[in-house]
Order: C-alpha cells, then structure tokens, then sequence
C-alpha cells in the first residue's frame, strides 16, 4: 500500500531553540556526570585504608544527619535522564501551544515564496534498526529574515526539493517565526 506524499510541513523556530538548547545542556552533563563519576571513584581506590575510614566515616555523619530518602539518591543519580525528559516534554507543549492554540493555522493568511538556503541530509544510526534519516531544509522567514530549520519528514518530497529553488510558505506578517511550508 502506498502512502499519501505530504507536502505541507511545520517549522517554528522558538522550538528549534529550545531543543537546541537542551541537546547542548545534556552534552554538557554527559561530559560531566561520568567525570565526576570516575574521578571520585579513582580518588577512593587509590586512599590509603586510614583516609578511606575518614571518609566514609564522614559520608554516614552526613547520611545520618541529613535523613534522604534512597528513592531521592536513586533520582538523583538518574538526574541527566530526568533533565532530557523535562526538555522533551518542554519542547512538545512549547510546539503544541504555539501552533494549535496561540497561533492556529487558519491565522496564517500572508504567502511568499522563499528560496531553498541550504538543504542538509542527516543519518542516524542505531544498532537493531537500521538507519533513520532526517531531510532538513533551510530557509529564510519572510518577515524577520531568520534562518529557519524545516524537517521535511519524507525522502520523496526531500528529493523533489533543490537548493535555490523557490518554496511556498504561509506565513504571519509578524516577525512569529512560524511558518506552514508548501511543496509542489
């Protein structure tokens, strides 16, 4: 059975800044969470038995005066998994509330047709599935002229798509940076 080609695609650019923002801040602490991790873990190995002792008597001082849950230590050491989940999560209510509810799509009356800036082909690749794919496409907003991201979901219609070629796109004439992308 074929599936129905999509030519019409969704870009909001405030979405794109926060989930670039947080793939940033989750590298950040992927860089530091295992540091910290291994540096402690060294530093305990190579204590003499006398310094060891001290430690650890100070880390049950502090537990015990302290009265932490293990569920609480348990979320804490899950904490960079928590912090992605909470950016998702922002980034999905962000991009819901944005365009069905503060700008729906029958606001956006304003058309132009803007050229391709650049496209870009990205693989992902992931053990048991194969490979997946991103086609993304740049392109200025009319109105407030910044670069815009579209991920345009589909190879076909990515293919039909060339760089510098003029695209259709619905737009509001506020500098919203949230266009409807059209594909002929």
């Amino acid at each position: 059975m074929n599936a129905i080609l999509k030519t019409e695609f969704y870009a909001d650019r405030a979405v794109d800044q926060i989930d670039n923002f947080i793939k940033i801040t989750y590298k950040v602490i992927w860089w530091i969470w295992p540091t910290v991790f291994w540096i402690c873990f060294f530093c305990l190995w190579f204590l003499s038995k006398d310094m060891l002792k001290v430690v650890q008597d100070i880390g049950s001082r502090l537990l015990a005066i302290l009265p932490v849950p293990d569920t609480v230590l348990y979320a804490v050491a899950l904490l960079p998994f928590w912090l992605w989940l909470m950016g998702e999560l922002l980034s999905s209510t962000v991009k819901i509330v944005r365009k069905f509810m503060l700008y729906p799509k029958s606001d956006f009356t304003e058309t132009a047709m803007v050229p391709v800036e650049k496209k870009e082909l990205i693989v992902h690749r992931s053990s048991k599935s194969g490979t997946s794919h991103s086609y993304l496409i740049w392109l200025k907003h009319p109105v407030s002229q910044s670069i815009m991201k579209v991920d345009v979901e589909q190879a076909e219609t990515f293919e039909k798509i060339k760089e510098g070629s003029l695209i259709t796109v619905k737009h509001l004439l506020t500098p919203t940076n949230i266009i409807y992308l059209t594909v002929e």
